[in-house]
């Protein structure tokens, strides 16, 4: 084969495609650009299928039997028994279709865009390589530009042995088929409170460990004070101004340290952290201008791609 086979030409590449790079291709590719879309997961990004959408789902449902709950002030006595499938279903069959992107990628190919499935990575100005999963690479160079439009990854919480035990991501928790019995969020961040609060009114015995003085420290303090009393009503115990010192597992339990000299103990873990991705993923040095290289990164909010990643940390675990 050519060496140059691999190589193609077209006016603008998008790295990634969450809520704003998949709307900046498909808008692009309909004003008449010859637009190459690279993802590596997921067309549509961690909102559709691990965020905004099916969160909002659990929260949904969740608020359902609070309500319910609540209905022996107003009406009489009533029976909840909460029950976890009906929202496994709903996630699966309607927001995410199986985590399965067809109808996504239909809807850039309509546009006129087109999808290249990998990891890109910056290899000159305008020029991005895309390897795929089975290792091939492809070659592509923009005549307008390259936007980098990567969104975030998990990352850990320094906390010392937490990568050696098991751990659920935000993903996982999304996936959840069951509730668990006892859950600990560490970090009181809007992701973690959230799920926090769903799994509490499905059941679950849960625990936030902030190592701040209060939850949702990036938000006002009477937002958070309110916030707190309405997870406490529901049976969340809020922890504040504690430190997680150290994690560890052994005969199938995880186990974690706080600095008060207090050990929580489960079966499994979860956590939310997000963070951006290296430099090294985009083949970007910090010392390289992406303006004078062709390339624009994308930088505002949900809906759109994030450049700093909203500090959320959530990590918890089922207990028995």
């Amino acid at each position: 084969m050519n060496a140059q086979a691999d190589v193609h030409e077209v006016d603008l590449i998008v790295v990634g495609t969450g809520p704003g790079g998949e709307s900046l291709a498909g808008g692009a590719a309909r004003a008449g650009l010859d637009v190459v879309a690279v993802e590596k997961h997921l067309v549509g990004g961690e909102c559709p299928y691990y965020g905004c959408i099916p969160s909002k789902m659990m929260l949904r449902a969740a608020d359902a039997l609070a309500e319910a709950h609540r209905a022996s002030e107003l009406a009489g006595d009533v029976v909840v028994t909460p029950s976890w499938a009906p929202v496994a279903q709903r996630i699966s069959a309607e927001a995410t279709a199986g985590w399965d992107d067809t109808a996504a990628v239909q809807r850039l190919e309509e546009a006129g865009g087109r999808l290249a499935r990998g990891a890109g990575r910056l290899d000159g100005p305008r020029r991005v390589v895309v390897t795929a999963d089975d290792g091939s690479t492809t070659t592509y160079v923009a005549r307008r530009g390259v936007v980098l439009n990567p969104g975030t990854r998990p990352a850990l919480p320094p906390v010392e042995g937490l990568g050696d035990v098991p751990l659920w991501t935000n993903r996982d928790a999304v996936r959840a088929t069951e509730v668990p019995g006892r859950l600990l969020v560490l970090g009181g961040g809007p992701i973690g409170v959230e799920l926090a609060q769903v799994f509490a009114r499905f059941g679950s015995r849960v625990t936030v460990v902030q190592h701040g003085d209060r939850i949702l420290a990036g938000d006002e303090p009477e937002a958070a004070a309110i916030l707190t009393d309405a997870l406490v009503a529901d049976g969340i115990r809020v922890l504040t101004g504690v430190e997680a010192e150290r994690a560890s597992y052994a005969d199938g339990r995880v186990t974690l340290h706080l600095d008060s000299g207090r050990r929580c103990t489960a079966t499994a873990c979860w956590w939310r952290r997000a963070a951006p991705p290296t430099s090294t993923t985009w083949g970007w040095r910090p010392s390289v201008s992406t303006r004078r290289h062709g390339c624009s990164t994308s930088t505002t909010g949900c809906g759109r791609s994030t450049a700093t990643a909203r500090r959320s940390t959530g990590c918890g675990w089922s207990a028995t």
